[in-house]
């Protein structure tokens, strides 16, 4: 894999969203300082990132934190990551990508810096002729994307942990989440892993109670937030900035008050504005709330995540904290946000 995204070609492509310094909120000198730094946010183009993207411009938490930044999206699961490690981008905050920590066993001058979303969106969805626990997969084909991607390996974890042998399922790829979930509705697959954006879908497919992965697997830490060694050595200021505007938007995207301008970030999102999933997403939200003000991560949170993926063959071995993840910026924010 090649990892040579030119830099000038990224910022071409990049818009410029709020130099600005906040009038309250952070101390103003240090606001001023952190505008001065302008921190290069990038993500992939999905409908959940573009929708916080919205959001996160609507209701002004940059301007409110002082945060100088430039915002991209590069398509690809991979794409964000590769920006970060070739110096094109400085940070990634919501777009999760599996195979973080494995890229910074090979050398990838790049740290986990917090959390994205914290709790997993995902479940498993299925055919309704018999399958009704997991344990019911054995023998059926369960679409789950490419060979240990997010959901994957997710699925490989759920059922480790719920001792089912998954050498007894056929995982199939068939593309992103929401591809895997059409492949079910047109009868080319039993069974998939998909996002809980589709649990109002009236397909007459039926949701696993048992696979709902935010109950199942609770030390999983679906999104993690990401950044390189040297954003984080010289940017730091600007960073902490970045870290506590995420944060009061998660905040915020978690309270009831957050309904109208959710739905409209939504919809400036979505050509097709698809209220079923949107209101899935919502009632997730608010009954889950799977996101954290404080996006700050523990030696825990990475050992089991690290653990995850020495077991599915990703990941060789463990590193220690300090190795792969630096959560000075998230702590120093969760304290400024308070």
């Amino acid at each position: 894999m090649t990892h040579s995204l030119d830099r000038r070609r990224f910022l071409r492509n990049a818009g410029l969203l709020g130099l600005s310094v906040a009038t309250g909120g952070l101390a103003a000198p240090y606001v001023a300082r952190a505008a001065a730094t302008q921190i290069r946010i990038v993500s992939n183009p999905g409908l959940e990132n573009a929708t916080l993207n919205a959001l996160m411009s609507e209701m002004g938490y940059f301007k409110q934190f002082g945060v100088n930044a430039m915002m991209t999206q590069i398509p690809g699961v991979s794409g964000p990551f590769d920006a970060i490690s070739a110096g094109a981008a400085d940070v990634c905050m919501v777009s999760g990508y599996n195979m973080v920590l494995s890229r910074i066993a090979e050398g990838a001058r790049v740290k986990i810096v917090g959390a994205g979303m914290k709790k997993c969106a995902l479940t498993v969805f299925a055919r309704p002729d018999g399958t009704k626990t997991l344990a019911d997969l054995k023998g059926k084909t369960v679409a789950v994307g490419p060979a240990l991607g997010l959901l994957h390996t997710l699925m490989l974890q759920l059922m480790k942990e719920k001792g089912i042998d998954a050498s007894q399922v056929n995982f199939v790829d068939r593309g992103s989440n929401d591809q895997c979930y059409e492949a079910v509705v047109k009868g080319e697959a039993d069974a998939c892993c998909s996002s809980i954006s589709h649990l109002n879908d009236e397909d007459g497919l039926v949701a696993i109670s048992e696979a709902n992965m935010w109950q199942a697997l609770p030390k999983c830490i679906f999104q993690t937030a990401y950044a390189s060694d040297s954003a984080i050595r010289d940017k730091h200021e600007g960073m902490v900035a970045v870290m506590a505007a995420y944060g009061a938007l998660y905040d915020y995207l978690m309270s009831p008050a957050a309904h109208d301008a959710f739905f409209e970030a939504r919809k400036h999102a979505q050509k097709n504005f698809d209220k079923t999933s949107a209101q899935a997403i919502w009632n997730f939200n608010q009954a889950q709330r799977p996101y954290s003000r404080n996006l700050s991560l523990t030696d825990d949170d990475i050992g089991y995540l690290q653990d995850m993926f020495i077991g599915t063959g990703s990941l060789m071995q463990k590193q220690a904290f300090a190795a792969v993840a630096d959560m000075s910026a998230a702590n120093a924010a969760a304290k400024l946000s308070g």
